[in-house]
């Protein structure tokens, strides 16, 4: 390799942000060795525990992340944690490019009065546990019969969506069924959905509106529709999606959406739990109280949380849509770069541009590359024995996928330590014990 060609480039973060802009980065450098580092021991981050889980088709993208890694494009290196493990300074010492892409996990939190009471929930709490985030996997929260969401973006209608769905709706899923089962005992009969903004600009996508409504057994009202211009053509279209939900005419009703456009909560009331909503305008034919003993709020991620950044706490964070570059030879990518918005298309654009900048940086002379620094080989044996493979987790893959739930892909494992426990495991006993994985570290029900 010439002077100005990266051997060893090093990934922390294995989702979306990181597998595309390490995918771009290999086919510019075809024979630089990329290492992918992950804290967990399962891949895919965002995708694996961050998308709902009657999204399957969505979470299909880590195939071709999976051809990557077991072509030998890429190393995985999962249970290493930058910044415990090993520092920041140590992992770029060995390596030519560190790209940091470890997102931003922390949801936004309601701040009107009440906002502390019990039944007050964040989206986050009830996605993770439907998708048995690891680390420590926490049990799904009590939610009652009489809902308020707060928000009308993708998560949102995501919660909404799960609130009205029946068990069935979640065949060939890989939804956690302890999690599911806990909900499904006493499901939301009425659902009250809140958004400040109108029906036009909205965050919703328009297929996230379709979609609720192919659930039978669900009537839906629309209050306080606004009228988008005539040259808005996706307001148009949200509006129009909106209006044939309200349309819809169960044959029998198991569950009622109300969507409330053009308010918000002005305060929570009730001793301990919630016992009501309050309205900072109520619109007409909406009554100002709604009463309610949970609110679930998605109104989106808090930009100035921490995230898993002990790692550098010498560098700003803030969210950006200028350069990736913090400095020569280390870079940020994903939500890390921009804030918590955007889906996996947005991510992939932008690791693209990443990627681009990285390339632009080395080729041109302004960021030289020096002698080969060793990668992933020159880190201490303890680290490199501990870190979990591709090949690794293809067994707790398996493993997983053997002990599914009927109807379901896959059970997954519920704490880190357990699948920690089945890669040792698996690497004692061989590819059979990917049939005979520890069924007691397993959810059941």
């Amino acid at each position: 390799m010439n002077a100005q060609t990266p051997s060893r480039i090093a990934v922390v973060g294995s989702g979306p942000g990181g597998c595309f802009t390490a995918q771009a980065l290999r086919r510019h450098w075809k024979d630089a060795e990329i290492t992918i580092f992950d804290r967990l021991a399962a891949p895919y981050g965002l995708i694996r525990y961050g998308v709902a889980a009657d999204h399957q088709h969505t979470k299909a993208v880590t195939r071709q992340f999976d051809r990557n890694f077991d072509s030998d494009e890429f190393r995985f290196a999962g249970n290493v944690e930058v910044g415990s493990d090993i520092s920041l300074a140590d992992l770029r010492s060995a390596f030519d490019i560190v790209v940091l892409a470890t997102g931003r996990w922390r949801d936004r939190a309601l701040t009107v009065p009440g906002s502390h009471l019990d039944g007050v929930l964040v989206s986050g709490d009830i996605v993770n546990a439907l998708n048995t985030v690891p680390r420590p996997n926490l049990p799904m929260p009590a939610i009652g019969e009489r809902v308020v969401v707060v928000g009308a973006g993708n998560v949102a209608l995501d919660i909404v969506r799960f609130l009205i769905k029946t068990a069935a709706d979640y065949d060939n899923s890989d939804v956690s069924p302890e999690a599911l089962g806990t909900y499904l005992a006493r499901p939301a009969r009425e659902i009250t959905v809140l958004s400040r903004s109108p029906i036009a600009s909205a965050k919703a996508d328009v297929a996230m509106v379709r979609e609720l409504g192919k659930i039978p057994g669900v009537a839906f009202t629309v209050a306080n529709s606004s009228s988008a211009a005539e040259d808005n053509t996706l307001g148009l279209k949200r509006e129009a999606a909106f209006a044939d939900l309200a349309s819809i005419a169960p044959e029998e009703t198991r569950a009622e959406v109300r969507f409330v456009f053009g308010t918000a909560p002005s305060r929570i009331r009730g001793t301990d739990h919630v016992e009501s909503v309050h309205l900072a305008e109520a619109p007409a034919g909406v009554d100002s109280v709604i009463t309610a003993d949970t609110v679930i709020s998605a109104i989106g991620f808090d930009v100035n949380a921490p995230g898993h950044w002990h790692y550098a706490e010498e560098y700003d964070f803030a969210p950006s849509d200028g350069p990736g570059r913090l400095e020569c030879g280390l870079y940020r990518a994903g939500w890390l770069k921009r804030g918590p918005v955007g889906a996996i298309p947005a991510n992939r654009a932008d690791a693209h541009q990443v990627a681009k900048e990285i390339i632009a940086d080395v080729e041109s002379g302004r960021c030289p590359i020096g002698d080969d620094p060793g990668g992933f080989a020159a880190l201490p044996e303890d680290l490199r024995s501990k870190a979990v493979s591709f090949a690794d987790w293809q067994q707790i893959d398996a493993a997983e996928v053997a002990n599914a739930e009927p109807a379901r892909i896959r059970t997954k494992f519920r704490t880190h330590a357990e699948m920690l426990e089945a890669v040792e495991d698996l690497r004692t006993n061989g590819n059979a014990a990917a049939q005979t994985a520890p069924t007691h570290s397993m959810v059941k029900g």
